[in-house]
């Protein structure tokens, strides 16, 4: 019997002191948004897709390559910014097992695997999960956001991050991490996002949905 699907949304937030109702307030954000990610993804690959309850958890930076990924390990990110009321990149990182799963599910039987056409497919996932993500976060805080055309670029895990840190002048040692996991049966794959946003972008958007 094959297992579950398990496709992992880490969404990496910079440390705040955040109340217990404001947290509330992330996690049914995180929940409304990714569930509409969900439905877009089981579109795309035309196979239901479930979502469980976001986990909030505090990490220390370091301890993102200690427990999520080893900061060598070469992967490839796709890169979404988000610009206009807030601004932030989103990353998708992937391994290559991942890609060709995908382009397995996405297109024909027996369709021989190419390097473009998975690079081509996972970009189009991150833009539809991204724009599915966010048009529902809109609508919530009643703030227009757009994004840029998705970037495939190739690297250590390690250099990626850093990086998109340093790009959203982000310099603190913790991060919060909300985990969401989608499932459907049949196959099972891996993946993550990330989001970093410009400093006091959370802060906006907890005072838009809790005023």
């Amino acid at each position: 019997m094959r297992q579950p699907f398990a496709m992992k949304e880490l969404v990496s937030i910079v440390k705040s002191n955040y109340s217990a109702i404001e947290l509330d307030v992330l996690k049914e954000v995180i929940n409304i948004g990714g569930g509409h990610a969900a439905t877009s993804l089981s579109q795309l690959i035309d196979k239901p897709v479930h979502m469980t309850v976001p986990v909030i958890e505090m990490m220390d930076y370091a301890a993102v390559f200690e427990q999520i990924m080893p900061e060598e390990t070469v992967i490839k990110a796709i890169i979404v910014r988000m610009m206009g009321d807030a601004e932030g990149v989103f990353l998708f990182t992937v391994d290559q097992q991942f890609s060709k799963d995908l382009v397995a599910m996405m297109l024909p039987e027996n369709t021989p695997y190419s390097e473009v056409m998975a690079d081509s497919a996972l970009q189009e996932l991150e833009n539809i999960l991204v724009n599915s993500f966010l048009n529902a976060v809109m609508k919530l805080i009643d703030r227009n956001l757009i994004t840029s055309v998705p970037i495939m670029i190739e690297d250590m895990f390690g250099a990626i991050m850093s990086s998109a840190y340093m790009e959203q002048s982000q310099y603190d040692d913790s991060i919060m991490i909300i985990k969401n996991e989608f499932y459907y049966l049949g196959d099972r794959l891996e993946s993550s996002l990330y989001f970093i946003p410009k400093p006091g972008i959370i802060e906006k958007m907890l005072t838009a949905l809790t005023v």
